[in-house]
């Protein structure tokens, strides 16, 4: 009984033993489940996370690099001088452009929206890329309308072919002539491109009332997709897959949507504990003996245990740790794997940080490090200047002497900062814009001292290129109450004042704003203005001098605001020219002083209108259309108007200038050159114009009777003008003995104070009633 009872405790210390060596292992193995279970977690999310940014970077580079090229494209200067030639030359130069981004698609579309140049590539049958003529040129281009008006690149199906596409205006001047637009494919090949660099399954599909059309895919064979296995991807009902999706736009009315996904058991295969050992091991523990358990035991959760915890830490962020297990193979494999994992991921994080936060060029920090940086020192409550800074010209450097030659001044100009003597703190916002900060003090010395370092000379070959700095600051503690980016925003407004103002460096000041508020206002209402008649025709009447009789007026547009009151033309018609708004401008005048010039003829007043016409409107052949049409439906006798055009208006084209001059002429509308002798129009070029008038420049008039150098300047043009058959009109006449001073050199028409300030219609009536002078009239 007692051997019975020993062999029965032996049993039970050996059962014991291995319920204990049991529980053991069933913990190891749930700890090591559990752990497995977090690991596949931050495996697929890690993947998935980070295949979607890769992603969005390369499609956005795709999409910026596409914009920004072709706005280069549209200024260069050797495609515009093919335009007007054979479409065979634009085509060439086209595909040139095109070449040097590999770009599928490219084309260009007149202000009508006909193409009339379309260039997209194919692959041949031994797969070589091949360019040909698109099927859309010389059609329309019924898209324009929803493309012109945006920004960024746009997505468009041409042809069977989904395309993402940027366009830019090419123009004339300040005149817009066509567009350009360069694209490239979104097909198969694009989403096998980008499923390598992602290391996920890429699908585009275009989304319809039907469900998913699938239009490129790089899935793998034995993961097929298709419309039923996206929908439920979409739907969020697949289970097998990881997946994200993101929307690229839309076409048409469908938008298209990218989807990057993979297999769990793919991404998994390298990450999963294998169970089989495990339990084999198990197993053998408990063969082997209960010491030999024991120590396997231990030697399997202890791995673990590091396993679980380091996952802990990467799931709190902390990228640190190193696990290193001993023991098995298989657990050995596994810590390599998840330290190259771990090592991997801080790589890509690190990389990405560098990115967000630094100029790719520069390699200075960008905006986004500028935001926090100020951020801190206004929440330090430092004192501080910002002084924002670019270098004059950087746009001609790059049309000159190309992108590399760019480049490369930017990086001495970044390098110059770096190794200042002052204790600035440096930013790049891109181009040829830098950021400084410093701590606040006497500015006058810190920018001279600055400019003595910037103002830099860069040789680049045999050129020599002398960089010229302009400043704009702005004082954070004069500004407590706004945040970062206004501090920023002050800063520019004084470069910008700077520039205009041909200035070195300027310091921000409050009305700098009130300025900019203002002409911001006027440009949102000169629109409206025109189409609902709040501008208003004021006249000032011109004398024929030789009969004393008032024969000619001039009209001048004002703006009758209604909350402002009366605005004189020097604060819009600049708003005008600059908004493209010029020509509906020159348009409602035309249309409103031919209207009062047949209201004067039905009243038997015959008096000559003289209507400014811009340098826009004689480069642009349908405003000579437009008055033309004007003067047959009001059977307006010849001569009856005088358009008035300045001496730019004619250097800027001469050739196309002499044209359309010559067209109005013809149709018999009498033509002034305005402010003669302020421009640089030389005597050939006078010649050539097919006009009657000149107008001297009031500068030249208003001092007549007190400067003789004046006297001689308008002594010679009436002798060239008379000379060469123009008559002569004078304006800023301000007292009598210039009057007659002109009338005795024989000048035909005067102008000025002297005989009437310019004044709206009804009181020009009550003047014409009321004064001395003779007023010109219809014969009864």
């Amino acid at each position: 009984m007692k051997l019975l009872k020993v062999r029965s405790l032996q049993s039970k210390i050996l059962i014991l033993f291995i319920f204990l060596l049991l529980i053991v292992q069933l913990v190891s193995f749930f700890s090591t489940y559990q752990a497995s279970q977090k690991l596949e977690r931050t495996q697929l999310n890690n993947r998935i996370t980070n295949a979607t940014n890769v992603f969005k970077t390369q499609i956005n580079n795709r999409r910026y690099y596409l914009s920004a090229f072709a706005e280069t494209a549209a200024k260069d200067y050797g495609l515009k001088s093919v335009l007007e030639e054979d479409n065979k030359s634009f085509l060439i130069a086209l595909n040139n452009h095109r070449k040097r981004i590999n770009s599928n698609l490219a084309m260009a579309f007149d202000m009508n929206g006909i193409v009339f140049a379309q260039l997209v590539t194919y692959k041949t049958s031994d797969g070589k890329e091949k360019v040909k003529i698109g099927a859309g040129q010389g059609q329309l281009f019924d898209q324009q309308n929803d493309f012109i008006d945006e920004e960024n690149s746009q997505l468009v199906k041409l042809n069977g072919q989904l395309y993402q596409l940027s366009l830019a205006a090419i123009k004339s001047g300040d005149r817009t002539i066509g567009w350009i637009g360069f694209g490239y494919l979104i097909d198969t090949e694009l989403a096998q491109e980008l499923a390598t660099l992602t290391d996920v399954n890429i699908a585009f599909a275009i989304e319809s009332d039907t469900g998913y059309l699938i239009t490129a895919n790089s899935a793998e064979e034995r993961y097929p997709i298709d419309s039923n296995l996206f929908s439920a991807i979409i739907k969020k009902t697949e289970k097998h897959y990881i997946y994200q999706q993101h929307s690229l736009g839309s076409v048409g009315s469908n938008k298209l949507i990218a989807l990057l996904f993979k297999s769990k058991i793919d991404v998994l295969k390298t990450v999963g504990v294998q169970w089989e050992n495990l339990v084999l091991l198990i197993i053998l523990t408990l063969v082997l003996s209960i010491i030999s358990a024991l120590a396997i035991a231990k030697s399997i959760t202890r791995p673990i245990t590091q396993l679980v915890s380091q996952v802990k830490a990467i799931t709190h962020g902390d990228y640190d740790g190193n696990v290193a297990v001993e023991g098995s193979e298989e657990l050995y494999q596994l810590s390599n794997e998840f330290n190259h994992m771990t090592k991997a991921i801080v790589s890509r994080e690190e990389t990405i940080s560098f990115q967000a936060f630094h100029d790719p060029l520069s390699k200075l920090p960008n905006r986004n490090a500028l935001i926090n940086e100020l951020n801190k020192r206004k929440a330090s409550n430092l004192d501080f200047l910002v002084i924002q800074t670019c270098f004059i010209g950087a746009a001609d450097i790059t049309d000159t002497l190309g992108y590399k030659v760019s480049d490369d001044v930017v990086l001495q100009v970044s390098n110059r900062m770096l190794k200042s003597q002052l204790p600035i703190t440096c930013f790049h916002l891109g181009n040829e814009n830098f950021v400084l900060l410093v701590a606040n003090q006497a500015v006058s010395p810190l920018i001279e001292q600055l400019l003595a370092e910037l103002n830099i000379q860069c040789q680049f070959e045999s050129i020599s290129l002398h960089l010229q700095f302009v400043i704009g600051v702005a004082v954070s503690t004069l500004h407590n109450g706004h945040n970062v980016d206004e501090l920023l925003q002050k800063s520019n407004v004084a470069l910008q004042y700077a520039k205009k103002n041909k200035k070195s460096f300027q310091i921000y000041e409050p009305q700098f704003d009130i300025n900019a508020l203002e002409r911001l206002f006027l440009t949102n209402s000169l629109k409206q203005a025109i189409e609902q008649n709040e501008l208003v025709l004021f006249y000032q009447p011109k004398m024929t001098l030789e009969t004393m009789t008032i024969s000619h007026v001039e009209a001048l547009v004002r703006w009758q605001h209604p909350d402002k009151g009366l605005i004189p033309p020097d604060s819009f018609i600049s708003i005008a020219e600059k908004t493209g708004q010029m020509g509906a401008l020159t348009r409602w005048v035309t249309t409103a002083a031919i209207n009062q010039y047949v209201k004067w003829r039905n009243q038997g007043v015959d008096i000559n209108i003289a209507i400014n016409i811009s340098a826009e409107n004689i480069l642009d052949k349908s405003y000579p259309d437009f008055v033309i049409a004007l003067k047959q439906q009001h059977q307006l006798s010849d001569n009856a108007i005088t358009l008035e055009v300045t001496e730019d208006a004619v250097v800027a084209d001469p050739e196309k200038a002499t044209e359309i001059l010559s067209y109005l002429s013809e149709q018999g509308f009498k033509l002034s050159i305005d402010d003669y002798g302020t421009g640089y129009s030389s005597l050939a070029q006078l010649k050539q114009l097919p006009v009657q008038e000149l107008k001297i420049d009031r500068s030249f008039v208003q001092n007549l009777s007190t400067d003789e150098s004046d006297k001689i300047i308008v002594h010679s043009t009436l002798e060239l003008a008379h000379n060469l058959g123009l008559s002569v009109v004078a304006e800023g006449i301000e007292d009598e003995p210039t009057l007659l001073w002109l009338k005795s050199l024989g000048c035909e028409l005067a102008q000025g104070f002297f005989i009437s300030k310019p004044l709206p219609v009804d009181t020009l009536n009550l003047w014409m009633e009321n004064t001395s002078y003779n007023i010109n009239r219809i014969e009864a």
